[in-house]
């Protein structure tokens, strides 16, 4: 069986790339698939396929879905034919609509040689708690093997709710980090897999000593806490 793992999250912001950045990281083997509007993983562009989602959010929810379901015909069979491990960024507004077609066909999925694994990003936002929980329910084909990951950079979710949306899927936490605006846009221009290749001196001479040292701890910080975060659903794609 190969297995692919599915990020999702229908609300937008809520650090859903950067949990994929980490999960490449952690698996550097595995190639990803990106669903989205546009293209965002750019730098792990030699690893990701791309495949653009156009269908408007309320002609899919009009039609329960059957607007976007031709448009998923590509992903499925990327999918389906995966011969390693897969990572997929599944973009905002288009997690509900995927996984209801994924579970439509979850026995042929099995039956194709496919284990498919899904990651519910959560922060503590209306929209996120809100989405999060339908999100687990329509992954109920793959319960054994959901996983929610709680991005406090909003703050921390309340434990009672944070529960209760998982749904006895484990759990794990990704800390609020504190930026320096310079170690932002190097996250956003470079994403995670430059940090351990970072020049230091570079950076001290672009910023200072102090500036650029901190701008490398908080980088290199960031990185390892937000793989630490990933461990559990990384561990299941590679069948540990």
């Amino acid at each position: 069986m190969v297995r692919s793992l599915l990020v999702t999250q229908d609300k937008g912001g809520v650090g859903k790339s950067l949990v994929v950045r980490a999960l490449a990281e952690a698996v550097p083997e595995a190639p990803i698939v990106e669903i989205d509007s546009s293209q965002r993983l750019v730098e792990l562009e030699g690893r990701t396929t791309f495949f653009p989602m156009r269908a408007d959010r309320s002609e899919i929810e009009r039609t329960g879905g059957r607007a976007s379901r031709a448009e998923f015909d590509k992903v499925i069979d990327a999918i389906a034919n995966a011969t390693a491990p897969t990572i997929i960024d599944v973009g905002a507004n288009t997690g509900r609509s995927l996984l209801s077609v994924l579970s439509d066909i979850a026995s042929e999925l099995e039956g194709a040689g496919v284990e498919v694994g899904v990651l519910t990003v959560v922060t503590n936002e209306p929209g996120a708690l809100a989405e999060a929980p339908k999100l687990m329910k329509l992954a109920a084909p793959w319960s054994a093997a959901r996983f929610v990951l709680e991005n406090r950079l909003r703050g921390p979710v309340d434990p009672k709710e944070l529960k209760l949306i998982a749904a006895g899927a484990p759990i794990s936490v990704l800390e609020a980090h504190i930026l320096e605006d310079a170690a932002g846009s190097i996250l956003q221009d470079l994403g995670l897999v430059a940090i351990p290749n970072l020049d230091g001196a570079a950076l001290t001479q672009a910023h200072g000593l102090a500036l650029g040292a901190r701008i490398r701890r908080d980088l290199v910080s960031l990185r390892a806490n937000a793989m630490e975060a990933v461990r559990t659903p990384a561990e299941w794609l590679v069948g540990g």
